[in-house]
């Protein structure tokens, strides 16, 4: 089961020490499993984020550098949900795609069933009118759906991507009977009231996993696709910046992840080495038994968070966001090695070099007292970037379709 918030901030979430929203059941995750402090997205915001993903692999590789709605993804080499689907598994998605061109829906790359898009309420983004005619929030929708696919599956094995509308931009819907559950104030109750939403939904999950005996043979995974959204005063605390604004900074690309699967993994665990992304990819085939494809830049997490493979999954992560007329704010050039980032917005730039171990919040440039380790990782940066491909050229009109047909239900791929 893999979980994918949209927008959800390092310091939204009460394992994170978020103190005005409760999230009991996203807290019960990581007090059965493992809780991640150095988790990255390489390739943000939204779309790339899920293509890299879904690929296993910086989305560089396959020239996605920035946003690039409507790119392509490769066709070479397996999605995650064609490769689990080839395997034996049965694969369902619900909720947000926005993954690969127009034609590269869920059901075309991989998925046998994706729930409907139900019926908006006329003038609403959040709220829908569900299979009774009544109207219902649309997360706690996606919720119900995540039940029945269980209930449908639980004799089988199944892979189920999860990725809600929430907490993207903007809550302004969320009703008070979610927002006067937070003690948040001003326009963050908002962004509060979609949290809360989202761990409601975690909790139905649990439940049917349990009511099941599915929980010790299901991994579940929980993060998000890039950090916290600062115009909806989204936290990335203790870190600085984020979606919209400071996309330079570390609260941009460093989001909470859990992994939950007692008996199997560690229990209450923090886990501080940087992981990535794509290692979800490596991992999940690792646990069904199958081989990690070699396309993946991403590891097998396992053996880390249980000790047995004392090293580090990644001893250096890069970024380059750099697509051409993509938003100003979102070019970013960086690595991180052990306490140490470095990064520059464009080129041309001059690099500037941060301590996140005594300075969290990116305040102090200390390039100038550092020169071996700016020259070390910004060659480190520049062979990596020599393996990347050209950037991607954009099919006219490409757009990414959130969800395939209108309705209530399901539809399923011929298989």
């Amino acid at each position: 089961m893999l979980i994918y918030i949209d927008d959800l901030g390092y310091g939204d979430i009460g394992c994170y020490d978020c103190e005005d929203i409760p999230t009991p059941h996203i807290d019960r995750l990581a007090k059965e499993g493992v809780r991640f402090t150095a988790s990255y997205i390489t390739n943000p915001p939204c779309c790339p984020s899920r293509c890299a993903l879904m690929m296993g692999q910086y989305g560089q590789r396959f020239g996605k550098y920035g946003m690039s709605r409507g790119l392509p993804i490769p066709e070479d080499r397996p999605t995650l949900a064609k490769f689990m689907g080839k395997n034996g598994y049965v694969t369902g998605q619900i909720g947000k795609w926005d993954v690969g061109s127009k034609v590269q829906g869920p059901l075309q790359v991989g998925f046998d069933e994706v729930a409907q898009k139900p019926p908006k309420k006329k003038g609403s983004k959040y709220f829908c009118t569900n299979k009774e005619g009544k109207t219902q929030w649309l997360t706690d929708y996606d919720g119900d759906n995540i039940v029945t696919f269980i209930e449908r599956h639980k004799a089988e094995p199944f892979f189920l991507y999860w990725s809600p509308e929430a907490v993207h931009s903007k809550n302004d819907e969320a009703p008070p009977s979610l927002t006067k559950r937070t003690t948040a104030k001003g326009k963050r109750s908002k962004l509060a009231g979609a949290i809360v939403s989202v761990d409601d939904q975690v909790g139905k999950l649990t439940k049917a996993l349990s009511k099941h005996g599915l929980c010790k043979n299901t991994l579940v995974i929980f993060s998000s696709d890039n950090g916290a959204n600062v115009g909806e005063e989204g936290s990335s605390a203790p870190y600085r910046g984020g979606k919209g604004n400071g996309t330079q900074q570390e609260g941009w690309v460093r989001v909470p992840t859990i992994f939950s699967m007692p008996g199997i993994i560690p229990q209450g665990k923090d886990y501080h080495k940087q992981i990535a992304n794509f290692d979800f990819y490596s991992t999940i085939a690792s646990v069904a038994g199958l081989p990690i494809p070699k396309h993946c830049d991403g590891v097998n997490l396992i053996p880390f968070i249980t000790e047995k493979n004392k090293e580090e999954p990644h001893e250096y992560l890069f970024w380059l966001n750099n697509e051409p007329g993509d938003a100003e704010r979102r070019h970013m050039i960086a690595v991180r090695w052990k306490k140490w980032r470095l990064y520059k917005k464009y080129d041309k730039d001059p690099w500037q070099l941060f301590d996140l171990e005594v300075d969290p919040k990116e305040e102090k440039n200390i390039a100038k007292n550092h020169t071996d380790i700016v020259e070390c990782l910004s060659a480190k940066h520049a062979a990596w970037r020599k393996t990347l491909a050209p950037l991607g050229k954009i099919p006219k009109l490409a757009k990414s379709d959130d969800r395939i047909g209108t309705g209530h239900g399901w539809s399923y791929a011929k298989r």
